[in-house]
């Protein structure tokens, strides 16, 4: 489940991409409750007329992906068994839980008529309508799959079914749950208990390096900046679905002190009081550059060092969780990312100007307040906000 992608290939990839302008949209489906956040580059090649097939192609990459809707009264072991059948592929499906239900993966590989073999990945589960099935099947010509198996993989696990966050779906069949794992944080002078789960961070780490490889195609692409924020919107969806616990033990242990010490202004003093926890945090970068800098969130928790973008997710994370509406700011320019809420209060602010919502900035890695940034990262234009909590 880990194969890495070469550094070769990437360059491949990454010389073909610069020739395209090519861009994809998230895949909605309102009435099997379905959504998928694929990468760039996916353009939408056939549909049947009954609008439950439909077939996507990488415009720079020898990639598929197709999409089916089935109605069975069978469970997703044998729905997903019979579509490998009709595709002639010999694999056979196992089955898993994932988002509270029991689903189906398979490795593929299937020759067409002409002789042309191809290999990937299939996984079906449960649409919230009872009795239908998706299925998506992601393949590439058999001579490269292999190198392709995290693009492949990345585009199952951006599969999102019902309307709460849940970790991917690739990602809970190579990383099942392990059991809890007790933490102990200290905030704002106050110890909190809480829990993870003994593989969140491990498969955060999956998910981190996945997503990563796949950003780095991008590299000299002219949607780069919509790659940053796949990349992130991935990773954060991940990390919410570990971690959104977390946040309602970190909340309850410290709210009421931070009403008594702020009764003008509670949201913007249990905002500080995040951010002058992270800001306490070791600092780490990654050695090599063919590695990402970002620390999965639930390391994080248990110690693990970290950098600005990481931290910054995290309070993102923590305050979206309880309703204060924050986003990621990433400055590639400055190669430094901050936080940012739309909580009133005086200091340095940051406007979306896709959505014209105004954000007070948050500096993780320096022991200030809301609101006050270093003088060198002041310049607004080189900075752009990334929606996490869509």
């Amino acid at each position: 489940m880990t194969t890495k992608l070469s550094k070769k290939f990437i360059a491949l990839f990454t010389a073909v991409l610069f020739c395209f302008c090519t861009f994809a949209e998230p895949v909605i489906d309102e009435t099997f409750g379905y959504a998928l956040d694929i990468p760039e580059g996916y353009e939408l090649t056939a549909t049947t007329n009954d609008n439950l097939s439909y077939a996507f192609n990488h415009k720079n990459l020898p990639v598929t992906l197709a999409v089916k809707i089935y109605d069975s009264t069978e469970e997703a072991h044998s729905v997903l068994q019979t579509a490998l059948q009709k595709i002639g592929s010999k694999d056979e499906a196992g089955s898993f839980d994932w988002n509270k239900n029991l689903c189906a993966i398979s490795k593929v590989n299937f020759a067409l008529s002409d002789g042309q073999e191809f290999g990937g990945w299939a996984v079906c589960a449960p649409t919230k309508l009872k009795g239908y099935f998706l299925t998506l099947l992601c393949y590439a010509p058999k001579s490269i799959s292999d190198r392709c198996d995290y693009f492949i993989m990345s585009t199952l696990n951006s599969l999102q079914i019902g309307d709460s966050k849940s970790t991917g779906i690739i990602t809970d069949f190579a990383y099942p749950k392990q059991g809890k794992q007790d933490v102990q944080l200290t905030i704002g002078g106050k110890k909190i208990k809480t829990t993870i789960d003994k593989s969140d961070a491990e498969a955060a780490g999956f998910v981190v390096n996945i997503e990563f490889a796949v950003l780095s195609m991008y590299a000299n692409h002219p949607k780069k900046v919509e790659a940053w924020k796949r990349y992130y919107r991935l990773i954060y969806r991940d990390s919410y679905a570990r971690l959104h616990h977390v946040s309602d033990d970190i909340y309850k242990a410290l709210s009421t002190d931070i009403k008594a010490k702020y009764p003008n202004n509670s949201k913007l003093g249990y905002a500080q009081t995040l951010l002058s926890w992270v800001q306490t945090f070791d600092y780490k970068r990654a050695k090599e550059k063919t590695s990402s800098d970002f620390t999965p969130l639930p390391a994080i928790l248990t110690g693990e060092g970290s950098d600005c973008d990481s931290r910054s997710m995290l309070v993102s994370l923590m305050l979206n969780a309880k309703k204060i509406p924050s986003v990621l700011l990433l400055s590639p320019a400055y190669s430094h990312a901050m936080t940012g809420t739309e909580i009133k209060a005086p200091g340095q602010t940051f406007v979306n100007t896709e959505t014209n919502k105004e954000y007070l900035m948050g500096e993780t890695t320096a022991k200030v307040t809301w609101g006050t940034i270093a003088q060198d990262h002041a310049d607004k234009t080189k900075w752009f906000a990334i929606e996490l909590d869509n």
